[in-house]
């Protein structure tokens, strides 16, 4: 295979540059609900929460996230992956206090 040398002038380069980043940009796409309504493997469930294939077992046998199941095969839908993720959020000391002291006035003894 012969190696070819391409010589650009500053403008040959410019636009290149150029048309290089229209395609990078054409690829980035910010997402949106539809491009989360796919399908992952427990592979990919694994990876995209950071937790081996043996913890994501677990918590299907205790249906603890949720999941498809099709045959013997495991499905997760992205987003709802994420938005059980979400679901876990923990409430800081403060917010908790405000809350029980919303309780308190509302429900007097």
């Amino acid at each position: 295979m012969e190696k070819q040398l391409y010589v650009l002038s500053d403008k040959g380069l410019e636009f290149l540059a150029e048309q290089i980043s229209k395609h990078l940009k054409g690829g980035i796409q910010p997402s949106n609900d539809t491009e989360e309504d796919v399908f992952l493997t427990i592979e990919e469930v694994a990876l995209l929460i950071s937790l081996s294939k043996f913890t994501i077992y677990g918590l299907v046998h205790k249906n603890k996230i949720p999941y498809h199941k099709q045959g013997k095969r495991l499905y997760f839908l992205k987003s709802e992956i994420l938005e059980w993720i979400k679901s876990g959020k923990r409430r800081s000391q403060t917010t908790l206090e405000e809350k029980a002291n919303e309780y308190l006035l509302k429900n007097r003894i």
